[in-house]
């Protein structure tokens, strides 16, 4: 199955969590090492985000581990993106640690926009974590 229809079906199940007025706002999708996948779903009404991650079968991932992960991840791909002299990409992608790896390799510019981006990948988590549309456990 192709990414973008992924994408589809997990926005699907994400719309069943909006509250009225929302809408999902984006999805960043991660993949650990084992390749489970986590979709990091946003919402937005306009005034406020919420977030929600989803797992490979469309379930709400309540795993707080698993969400600081995903969430760093992601942020991280999109910071390193940013800093490739390729710039931002546009085409869907997993971020993967080896993704970032890939990226980083031959440049130097973006290990360094890596390490500076540690407080900004740090408030996204608390903010994903404030407003996550569910609670979650804390597993470490």
């Amino acid at each position: 199955m192709a990414l973008s229809d992924d994408l589809a079906r997990i926005e699907a199940a994400a719309r069943a969590h909006a509250a009225a007025g929302e809408v999902v706002a984006a999805i960043l999708v991660t993949e650990r090492p084992d390749g489970e996948r986590t979709y990091l779903c946003a919402f937005g009404d306009g005034a406020e985000r919420g977030w929600l991650a989803l797992d490979d079968d469309g379930e709400p991932v309540r795993s707080s581990s698993r969400i600081r992960e995903a969430v760093s991840v992601a942020a991280l791909a999109e910071v390193a993106e940013d800093a490739s002299a390729d710039g931002a990409f546009d085409e869907p992608r997993i971020a993967t640690l080896a993704y970032l790896d890939e990226i980083a390799a031959d440049e130097p510019s973006v290990a360094a926009a890596i390490r500076d981006a540690v407080a900004a990948v740090d408030e996204l988590t608390r903010e994903v974590e404030s407003r996550y549309k569910l609670p979650l456990t804390d597993d470490g």
